[in-house]
């Protein structure tokens, strides 16, 4: 199924995300003034919430493109982050809820990387938002008339996490699949320095005065 479904159902099932919180972790590194973009925006929802700022949007999926258009005051861009063809420059650059974590391996971060920095001002600060696990599980929630099954398993040799989702509405059952590859602290400040980036400071679960560690559930970087 992928995003094309699942744009139906995104907002449903992160109505509780605290999209707030993580929205003001973000607010620690912004100026007023500052040209954000959002990367991997989804839905919109992040972005949203900083529309009192010059925000722009980009994602691959143009269904929540669509969705994120009701949202989004900017600019949205419909474009890979492996393949960043836009003609500005911003003072922030925001990638949210794990979008990086799609990046199958060292060369796609790379390549990844190296966009971001040729949109960013001089001075300016990337900042992601990985996904980092510790285990494999299995979830079940509802929302409205529909159920949601979540398994993942963890490959801590690869550094791959595979996850099966599985939606059941109104009888119908529909499959989705997500591949992550997860990326240690020491690969990220690794491979930004090789394309001339430098990490600032890496915090856990959206806290300032919480350092990032490999243990962490998720991990925030910031980029120079």
């Amino acid at each position: 199924m992928e995003y094309k479904e699942f744009a139906k159902y995104y907002d449903k099932f992160y109505s509780k995300k605290n999209y707030k919180k993580e929205v003001d972790f973000l607010k620690n590194f912004i100026d007023k003034n500052d040209r954000i973009i959002d990367i991997g925006c989804g839905t919109g929802i992040h972005a949203s919430l900083l529309n009192d700022y010059n925000i722009d949007g980009l994602d691959l999926n143009e269904e929540m493109l669509e969705i994120a258009k009701t949202r989004i005051n900017g600019s949205l861009y419909h474009q890979n982050m492996l393949d960043i063809k836009i003609d500005k420059k911003y003072n922030i650059i925001i990638s949210m809820f794990a979008v990086i974590n799609h990046l199958r391996n060292i060369d796609e971060l790379e390549l990844c990387l190296k966009n971001l920095k040729q949109i960013l001002k001089p001075n300016g600060k990337i900042i992601l938002d990985l996904h980092n696990p510790q285990s494999s599980g299995e979830k079940v929630d509802c929302c409205d008339n529909i159920k949601r099954t979540m398994i993942w398993n963890y490959d801590k040799d690869l550094k791959i996490e595979k996850s099966k989702i599985i939606f059941e509405v109104d009888n119908k059952v529909y499959n989705d699949e997500h591949i992550f590859r997860i990326f240690s602290i020491d690969e990220v400040k690794n491979i930004c320095t090789k394309v001339g980036l430098n990490v600032k400071k890496v915090y856990e679960n959206y806290d300032v005065l919480k350092e990032g560690t490999n243990s962490s559930k998720n991990l925030q970087f910031v980029i120079e």
